[in-house]
């Protein structure tokens, strides 16, 4: 998919515990797109498919959640209720870390302190869901403008105000290395707790705004960085992001906790929303990307991920691609055929625009599209392939033969689709 699917693991892991220092999730990324064409009729060759170990059949049906794993999906299920970034500004569009859902308060330690992610901890915060994008800066001299963006489930609104309330304490009275900051007002947010600090970096002096707001059972934290100069422009961020999040987490179908359910357990949500991600490949380590996989999200969900948030956003709103499917492999359901081939073509060109250039298919399989391009980190290789109304993604690094593999193995199991769901 056109996001951080494709970025090798143990890159994924180091990259979670660093806040806003370069470390992108999809630099040099595919997400959704690949080159070729999707619509070719080619007979496809069973026979000569090399699927290596894949499965090639959709695995069975997965159960409703379980107390061990609630947190990842209720995480999961955030994200498609979180304000993208590209919402607050159009640039706001290169994703960076953290970008993940954040499993228990600890998580806001990478977010804003450790001692932040202490509080939230002590307040019984129960998961959260974070994201962070960047303009397009080419070089490290370039100014640049940033947000951070995160919810946060608690257990009750007083836990929440708590929480709000010590964490703006902590970073306003306590200096963690890098000065402290100055609580300030933003006028159309009474009811946000602010604080600002301006920093020298080798772009030029910074100014970076901390907002945290109580929301009924959750807090909403967002951090917005701009040069001095565009001070103002980090007010603005804050605003808009916390207009757009407020009525968006109004709508998210929490699973109510045991006290809010009357004492009793309440029935937990599908770990496979419409029955989707029996057709992905599965990912052999199901720590691979912090609980981000293995999941299910709508076109908002799959945004924070993308390397290009706007077209990914769009492209799935466009084509009713209203779950999909991530694990090793990606699988988009559109509404329809035509949706299908249109996902294919325009992540493609999307990715072609990124400097990827078509690639061979895989042997037996003429109408996989793929592209490959040279990156910092080495080849990387992208392939999709359409199946009636599904399409399925296989992407990696240096090693071309794994993801014709996949995108072949991915294929026989689209092949047994349901495509009536």
């Amino acid at each position: 998919m056109r996001t951080t699917t494709w970025m090798p693991r143990a890159a994924a892991v180091l990259c979670a515990g660093v806040l806003l220092a370069g470390c992108s999730s999809t630099d040099d990324q595919p997400t959704a797109k690949s080159g070729g064409d999707a619509a070719t009729t080619a007979a496809v060759d069973p026979a000569a498919l090399d699927t290596g170990s894949y499965p090639t059949s959709p695995a069975p049906e997965y159960s409703r959640a379980t107390p061990d794993n609630i947190v990842e999906v209720e995480g999961q299920r955030l994200a498609q209720f979180m304000v993208v970034p590209f919402e607050v500004d159009p640039e706001l569009t290169v994703g960076k870390m953290p970008t993940m859902v954040m499993r228990s308060g600890k998580n806001l330690g990478v977010v804003i302190s450790n001692a932040a992610g202490d509080i939230a901890n002590n307040h019984n915060m129960l998961y959260g869901y974070v994201t962070t994008a960047a303009i397009n800066t080419p070089k490290i001299t370039d100014p640049s403008r940033s947000v951070v963006h995160a919810v946060m489930r608690f257990g009750t609104p007083e836990e929440a105000a708590a929480a709000a309330r010590e964490i703006h304490t902590e970073i306003t009275t306590v200096d963690d290395g890098a000065g402290i900051h100055k609580p300030e007002t933003i006028d159309v947010l009474p009811n946000t707790l602010v604080s600002t600090r301006e920093n020298s970096f080798a772009a030029g002096p910074e100014v970076s705004v901390n907002a945290l707001t109580a929301h009924g059972n959750y807090l909403i934290y967002t951090y917005a960085n701009a040069p001095a100069a565009q001070k103002d422009w980090t007010a603005q961020a804050v605003a808009k992001a916390l207009s757009l999040q407020g009525p968006l987490i109004d709508k998210f179908p929490a699973t109510p906790t045991k006290e809010q359910n009357g004492g009793k357990p309440a029935e937990l949500p599908m770990v496979d929303q419409d029955k989707i991600l029996i057709y992905a490949i599965p990912e052999a380590d199901a720590q691979a990307q912090l609980g981000d996989d293995l999941a299910v999200y709508g076109p908002r969900g799959m945004s924070h991920r993308s390397t290009n948030p706007p077209v990914t956003y769009r492209v799935l709103s466009e084509t009713g691609s209203e779950h999909n499917a991530v694990s090793k492999t990606t699988v988009y359901r559109a509404k329809d055929d035509a949706g299908a081939l249109r996902i294919v073509e325009e992540f493609t060109n999307d990715l072609t625009s990124q400097g990827f250039t078509p690639a061979p298919s895989p042997q037996g399989l003429p109408n996989a599209t793929c592209v490959t391009n040279d990156t910092t980190r080495g080849t990387a290789d992208y392939c999709m392939v359409v199946k009636g109304r599904y399409v399925g993604e296989a992407n990696g690094l240096d090693n071309k033969k794994d993801v014709d593999q996949q995108i072949s193995a991915q294929y026989l199991i689209l092949d047994k689709a349901d495509q009536n769901a």
